[in-house]
Parts: structure tokens; C-alpha cells; sequence
């Protein structure tokens, strides 16, 4: 069984993509491809929120913001932010739906908007 926290770094997709990031395999133009046009699936919409808190200056216990310096357009930070709102909001991605269905959708709210505003 893989991890799932309220955290925006507690998911293995989300460590997956930061791993990624700060071992310099990260493709940009690849994940934008993956996660498509339409509501996130659940991987793709933790890997997001991670992202998007990376942006904001977050990093996991075991890495630090420095190791996670990615060369994002401007472009790249408007779309991860605009995701990464989306995941949050009904209909947005599947992850909300799964919150929801846990009853644990405010706790994982008030604990991810403070990553992805």
C-alpha cells in the first residue's frame, strides 16, 4: 500500500515528483502532456499540489527548496498554479472526490490551500 496523507509531499506520486525534480530527470513538457486538459486523475493532481508548493518555497523534510531548483517558465508556474486551484475545487480531479468520499475533505483542504494559494 502506497502513502496518502494530507500533506502536499505525503503521496508517492508527489515524492515520485520531487525525487524527480531534484535529480534533474524532471520533464516539464512530458507532465503537461500526461496530465492532459481535463480533471486530474488522483496521481497526476498530488504530483500537482506538490509542484505548486515547491513553487510557494516548500520543500519535503529531506530535501531542501535549493535542491529542488527547476528552470519553470512562466508559463510552467501559471499552469502548475492553475492545476493545482483546479484539484482543489469540485470536479477538478479525482483526488477531491476521494477526500470527499473519506469525509476528510476540510482537513485536507484547510492543510493543502496553504500550499497551492
Amino acid at each position: 500500500m502506497g502513502t496518502w496523507n494530507t500533506g502536499p509531499f505525503d503521496n508517492d506520486p508527489a515524492a515520485d515528483a520531487v525525487a524527480a525534480l531534484a535529480d534533474g530527470t524532471f520533464r516539464m513538457d512530458q507532465f503537461r502532456f500526461e496530465c492532459g486538459m481535463g480533471p486530474l486523475a488522483t496521481d497526476d493532481a498530488e504530483s500537482i499540489i506538490a509542484l505548486a508548493a515547491v513553487l510557494n518555497g516548500h520543500a519535503p523534510d529531506n530535501y531542501s527548496p535549493s535542491d529542488l531548483d527547476y528552470p519553470f517558465t512562466m508559463d510552467d508556474k501559471q499552469w502548475i498554479r492553475r492545476r493545482a486551484q483546479a484539484a482543489v475545487r469540485p470536479g477538478g480531479s479525482e483526488l477531491y472526490s476521494l477526500w470527499e468520499d473519506t469525509g476528510e475533505l476540510d482537513e485536507w483542504l484547510a492543510v493543502t490551500r496553504r500550499f497551492v494559494s
